[in-house]
């Protein structure tokens, strides 16, 4: 017979499994389905390759869906030490760790494909479900965690540092409840966001995010974002950095990657060869998240334009005859913030 205790322990001792919760199979509110809708739409407005904007339900994925399992395990990498603006003279980047993280989306793959084998041997459905579907609030009536008032979840062991995944499935498994609490007086992540994109608690304003802007974002980086994006070209993690929840946690050693991948020297990438980029970024999650060589150089720009990073002007200044004015315009604006003077943009 299935129960939930089964289910959990079988996540736990085959799928290493740190946190696992067990949300009802019920649709989306109208409320969380309009929330999600306006994210994605904002998202897609700026980045064509994420314009679905399409929620699903679990039903949608499994006929007759009863549960979704929620499961994972720590994801923490340690603080981000270039979080601001880096001014040494080789300066580096921050992309960050999961992003480039391979082996974290392999072994989620795994894990999904085992949990997959066991509930079809004990004679049920089970599929993990793709883009639209808010993992997020099932995990949270799943009891993995609280809302934060960064938006994140919040689990007592892990903070905010959880690679997560999610399973539907047809048993009557019976659903976790969801953890009480909030924030209370706490506004860290609220005080420590550069671009007050979580002035409203509980609530992040998508296109003022870091990452809407790095990643998403696909043309001139707005002037009056560039200062508050620091040396990050990438990924931004202040909101997790500060919280009070994050303050003890384990770095996962066995899934880090070496700094030099995540914290790039920022001058060779200025003008990375495209053979470069497609190597080193091009396969990856970031490779499709951000979205080209171009985006790369432009945010790399900023970033050393951030550091005033002489030692980078001549490929700032070749970067500035680029044919790409996308390229060129943000070279500009870095050689005009080192120089202290206007630079004329050329093509």
């Amino acid at each position: 017979m299935i129960t939930s205790e089964k289910v959990k322990q079988f996540l736990k001792e085959h799928c290493n499994a740190e946190v696992v919760g067990i949300a009802s199979a019920s649709p989306f509110s109208t409320e969380d389905r309009k929330r999600v809708t306006d994210t994605l739409t904002v998202i897609g407005n700026a980045n064509p390759t994420m314009s679905n904007t399409a929620v699903y339900d679990p039903e949608d994925f499994v006929e007759g869906a009863r549960a979704v399992v929620v499961f994972g395990k720590n994801s923490y990498f340690g603080a981000d030490p270039y979080r601001g603006n880096d001014r040494g003279e080789s300066p580096h980047g921050a992309i960050g760790n999961f992003y480039l993280n391979q082996n974290i989306l392999n072994r989620a793959m795994h894990h999904s494909s085992l949990f997959k084998g066991f509930m079809e041997g004990e004679g049920f459905k089970a599929e993990s479900p793709f883009a639209g579907f808010p993992q997020k609030i099932k995990a949270l009536e799943a009891g993995v965690g609280i809302r934060g008032k960064n938006t994140l979840i919040l689990n007592k062991t892990h903070g905010s540092w959880m690679s997560l995944s999610t399973m539907i499935t047809d048993a009557p498994l019976e659903p976790d409840e969801p953890l009480r609490g909030d924030c209370g007086a706490c506004t860290r992540c609220m005080d420590a966001c550069p671009t007050g994109a979580l002035d409203t608690p509980y609530t992040v304003q998508v296109d003022r995010c870091i990452i809407y802007h790095l990643c998403h974002f696909k043309e001139e980086i707005p002037l009056k974002v560039r200062e508050n994006l620091g040396v990050r070209i990438g990924d931004c993690t202040v909101c997790s950095d500060v919280c009070p929840y994050n303050t003890k946690l384990t770095i996962n050693e066995e899934d880090r990657l070496p700094d030099d991948v995540i914290y790039p020297r920022l001058i060779p990438l200025m003008n990375i060869p495209e053979d470069d980029y497609e190597a080193r970024y091009g396969s990856q999650f970031f490779g499709f998240i951000i979205g080209g060589r171009r985006y790369l150089r432009r945010n790399t720009a900023v970033a050393l334009g951030n550091a005033q990073c002489a030692r980078a002007v001549p490929e700032l200044e070749r970067a500035l005859r680029d044919e790409d004015q996308l390229v060129s315009s943000h070279a500009a604006w870095a050689l005009e913030k080192i120089n202290g003077v206007s630079t004329r943009h050329t093509t």
